[in-house]
């Protein structure tokens, strides 16, 4: 990186208009301005609206494409910075400059467009805050070089040897390089001051502008002022004239006073014109000589305040036959070559003139001189700070009193310790003066109170500066980090990324939180800060606070629309913090493309996914946590069966329309949570199989049942599985069973049944939950996910009954209608096999008996002890069904099923458990009745009922019902 270039050497170029860097825009700058140009300048021409409405909008939407941009280009910047080196490590310096630079060329480009629209007031303030943005990134630039580790060791070498290069015949050019090269505080100072300077000189409005009213006054008329206090010269020549003198006007003739005065307070005039000869006549000048006296001096602080040339400053006066004024501003010494120009050129000469800065100090105190730029003059010349700021009217105007005074006043410590050197050789090494930053700090903090500066504060941007040059960066981080959380809560806007607090936040400091400009400015410098090590204490103590200015940036993205740069940002937050700002706004992203370029772009930034995917679901599900972890007591789930509406020995049925329905927006959002565990790792299934059985647990027990059917569908194990871990997890072996499904309309041999598996014996009690099983491969992920499976299993048994139940109430409504007859018999069939397929898990002696803790286990039992009934109930009610529309076959499952109940203990004891047992007793009793029923009527077209275990003739009995029964016949 290339030594920043010094105003004290080089001087303060002429043409303002130049960039303030000195490399040339890179190409891809070039384009970026481009860009912005092109997006400036589309129009339609075709538009019937274009001197209206389009004319009002169109500024507004310029400006929101330049910030737009904007956003991207410092995006892009901070993208190519990495910050993960230690702050000691000179590169990281180097490309820190490189981003403040590029920093400041992409404010500077839209500076450039947005000045170009600067029609109105509103434009103007905009143009103004984007003018101090880019400039206050230049500042940070040049700061932080004086603050390089390459600098710090060089001013420790010059400390050590400058002084003792210099001798009694050095210049004042070789004293002021010594001292800045020995000081870095001084340099600092000297980068401020300049900054400063740069700033009065482009923002401030020509000086013959702001002295209109005095110049008006003073009756000098249009063009290049007249020389000097011309109307009280005439009255001195008329004085000469009458008294026929050929020499000065003395001022101790007698009587003088009486006809030498002003005509309007009777105040006697001066007799002579030399600049100090009020003073020492204690007399005035003329009224429209003093306006312009007062202009004079007022324009000599404007030229000091606006760092002007000696040039510059040499041909104004010269123009106004007063030179002597360019002779008090540059310090009374002759040109310094090379120096000549520069605006340091009046502290040069302190080296050489001390007796001047002593006169001027004398000047400042001198009661007789009652104009406030005149002493203001003096004191800037002398560096007396109090004096100085009567004439400071701005934030800036102080600053500069306040930089110049203690610049001056580090270098006369030099120049005493050079002196000193004269007469002892051997002190060699040079101490500089600590710093000031106490002081300075003191007036950034009163800035925001004082009447005369107090609303310039609330201005963007303006609070940074002060924090800039006082470099108060952690009380002024904490304290935004502080705002933006009051401004979130307050708003609305981001309030999902952040808590809320009450702590003492000023006005300003929330003025600047809203402001989106300005967050962006904090986000982007705090960054570059830590990655420096500068804001260490800070994150120890205040690490939230610090962080919610870029959690409140990363929510203006989000309702900016800029999701591919959250990612980035989001990044840059603590591992704790990360998956909860980037999961609050995530579980809103619903398209699948989108989520992939999520995921593609934090594994881009080595974000965690399964940790952002973990937060996602517990910022959606935080209350329903809360709630199965402080349950005391389970409630009794809602059942899923109703009596039959036909007769009073009816058998049980779903409740019509049990998963149907539009899911809630809350219940939307849940689901939403766990889809997001698709991308996860092999490593976390384990939080993803508890994740998904603690919405599969609350559901239940609440009863959600068209939640429970949305989550089945969009957050399946199988589906879940293959896309994050590559594996169908509902398989433990290595391949799934193979599809042994039958076409729609193929007929099947409703005499022939493939029997329910039998009970299998209970396992032994596992070592060990799933959950904290160690291992990836298939059966350990298989393993995690078992009461994941189970959870799935019942509600897809649940599901099954609901449809099958569906078809059925459809085919008892349509019973004269053949051809829907027949329609829904073939659904029926189908249906009737998902029904037996996804009912053989429940029968298994360990579902649902494995749990976590004791917590979970009591759950899992409420769960099992109500809902295996009710399935069981259900699918007996299903299987009884179909043995009167499909074929009475299936009246022989239903005995079956009564058998595999009675050998199970599991399903037994959650009949006892649930207190159902009477209903079961009653479903096989009406089974029993209506296959005796269905028999005595089958008549010689029945055909033989086949079962695996042999011939079942003898349920062909001959008792007969008394009356008809006309079921059989839609056979």
């Amino acid at each position: 990186m290339a030594p920043i270039t010094r105003s004290s050497v080089h001087g303060r170029p002429t043409d303002r208009s130049q960039d303030r860097f000195e490399e040339p825009l890179l190409p891809s700058d070039e384009e970026m301005a481009d860009n912005y140009e092109a997006e400036s300048s589309q129009e339609d021409p075709q538009s019937p609206y274009q001197s209206t409405a389009q004319e009002i909008l169109r500024p507004l939407q310029d400006t929101a494409d330049r910030v737009s941009k904007q956003v991207e280009e410092f995006a892009k910047a901070l993208d190519k910075f990495v910050a993960n080196r230690e702050p000691t490590d000179g590169s990281l310096w180097e490309d820190a400059l490189v981003l403040l630079d590029r920093y400041s060329k992409i404010a500077q480009i839209r500076k450039t467009i947005t000045a170009a629209d600067d029609s109105d007031s509103q434009t103007q303030t905009q143009t103004q805050k984007v003018l101090l943005e880019s400039d206050l990134w230049g500042l940070i630039r040049n700061l932080l070089y004086c603050n390089s580790p390459d600098t710090l060791n060089s001013a420790q070498i010059a400390q050590e040897s400058r002084l003792g290069g210099l001798h009694r015949y050095s210049g004042n050019i070789e004293l002021w390089t010594a001292f800045l090269d020995s000081d870095v505080v001084a340099q600092q100072y000297e980068c401020i001051l300049a900054w400063l300077q740069d700033r009065a000189a482009d923002t401030s409005p020509p000086i013959q502008t702001q002295l209109k009213t005095l110049l008006e006054k003073s009756e000098r008329g249009e063009g290049v002022w007249s020389a000097g206090p011309v109307y009280t010269q005439t009255a001195i020549k008329q004085q000469k004239r009458t008294r026929a003198l050929s020499g000065p006007l003395d001022p101790s003739i007698q009587n003088l006073n009486r006809s030498h005065a002003r005509k309007g307070d009777r105040k006697s005039l001066v007799a002579q014109l030399d600049p100090d000869s009020r003073t020492r006549e204690s007399a005035v000048l003329q009224e429209e000589d003093e306006y312009y006296e007062q202009a004079a001096w007022r324009t000599c602080w404007e030229m000091l305040r606006r760092g002007q040339t000696g040039a510059e400053i040499q041909s104004w006066w010269a123009e106004r036959r007063e030179v002597w004024r360019y002779a008090v501003v540059r310090g009374c010494s002759p040109n310094m070559g090379e120096m000549a120009n520069s605006p340091w050129l009046r502290i040069l000469n302190l080296a050489s003139n001390a007796e001047w800065s002593e006169r001027c100090y004398s000047l400042t105190r001198n009661p007789a001189i009652l104009d406030v730029y005149q002493k203001a003059v003096y004191g800037v010349l002398c560096g007396e700070m109090e004096v100085s700021k009567s004439a400071a009217k701005t934030i800036d105007d102080h600053l500069f009193v306040i930089f110049n005074a203690l610049l001056i006043q580090r270098y006369q410590h030099y120049i005493q310790a050079y002196r000193h050197k004269l007469g002892n050789p051997e002190a060699i090494v040079y101490h500089p003066q600590p710093s000031a930053i106490t002081q300075i700090r003191q007036y950034a903090g009163k800035a925001p109170s004082e009447p005369t500066t107090k609303d310039e504060t609330h201005l963007p941007h303006k609070l940074l500066e002060l924090t800039i040059v006082s470099k108060d960066f952690d009380t002024f981080f904490v304290g935004m980090g502080k705002a933006a959380a009051q401004v979130a809560h307050a708003t609305g806007l981001g309030s999902h990324l952040m808590k809320d607090n009450d702590d003492d936040v000023s006005d300003v400091a929330r003025i600047n939180a809203q402001d989106q400009d300005s967050v962006r400015m904090v986000v982007h410098l705090q960054l570059l800060l830590r990655a420096l090590g500068f804001l260490e204490s800070s994150y120890t103590s205040h690490e939230y606070e610090m962080e919610n200015n870029i959690a409140s940036y990363i929510g203006w993205l989000e309702r900016e629309g800029k999701f591919s740069l959250l990612p980035l940002y989001g990044s840059k937050l603590s591992e704790q913090r990360r998956p909860r700002v980037l999961g609050a706004i995530l579980i809103n992203v619903t398209d699948r493309r989108e989520r992939d370029l999520q995921v593609k772009l934090m594994k881009q930034y080595h974000i965690d996914i399964s940790e952002v995917a973990y937060g996602i679901f517990w910022l959606a599900n935080m209350d329903t946590i809360k709630r199965l972890r402080n349950m005391t007591e389970i409630p009794t789930p809602p059942r899923i069966t109703v009596p039959g509406a036909t007769t009073s020995t009816a058998q049980l049925r779903v409740r019509p329309g049990l998963m149907a329905g539009e899911v809630s927006d809350a219940d939307d959002k849940i689901i939403r949570s766990v889809e997001w565990y698709r991308y996860v790792d092999a490593e976390n299934w384990g939080s993803v199989a508890w994740s998904v059985t603690v919405l599969y647990k609350m559901f239940l027990v609440e009863g959600n049942f068209v939640a429970l059917r949305q989550l089945l569908d969009r957050a399946s194990l199988s589906e879940i599985s293959l896309a994050a871990v590559g594996m169908n997890l509902n398989f433990a072996d290595d391949e799934p069973p193979a599809d042994d499904e039958k076409g729609e309309d193929e007929e099947t041999d409703d005499d022939h049944i493939q029997p329910i598996s039998p009970s299998r014996k209970r396992k032994d009690p596992m070592p060990e939950h799933p959950l904290v099983k160690a291992g990836t491969d298939r059966g350990t992920l298989a393993y995690k996910s078992l009461v994941w499976r189970q959870l799935e299993q019942l509600v897809a048994a649940i599901d099954s009954l609901d449809v099958f139940q569906e078809i059925a109430d459809n085919l008892e409504a349509n019973r004269m209608n053949p051809a829907a007859v027949r329609s829904c018999k073939r659904d029926m069939k189908k249906a009737l096999e998902d029904v037996r397929q996804v009912m053989q898990p429940l029968f298994d002696p360990e579902f649902l008996c494995r749990s976590q803790d004791d917590m979970e286990g009591v759950l899992l039992t409420a769960l099992r002890n109500h809902y295996i009934p009710e399935c069981i109930l259900a699918y007996n009610s299903v299987l009884y069904c179909a043995g009167h529309y499909v074929s009475r076959v299936w009246l022989v499952e239903c005995l079956e099923l009564s058998q595999l109940v009675a050998q199970n203990p599991t399903l037994t004891d959650a009949f006892v458990e649930g207190g159902r047992m009477k209903e079961l007793v009653r479903a096989f009793a009406l089974d029993s009745r209506a296959l005796l029923e269905a028999t005595e009527q089958s008549g010689s077209k029945t055909k033989k009922i086949k079962a695996e275990k042999g011939n079942s003739d003898i349920w062909k009995v001959s008792w007969k019902q008394q009356g008809p029964v006309d079921l059989e016949a839609l056979d």
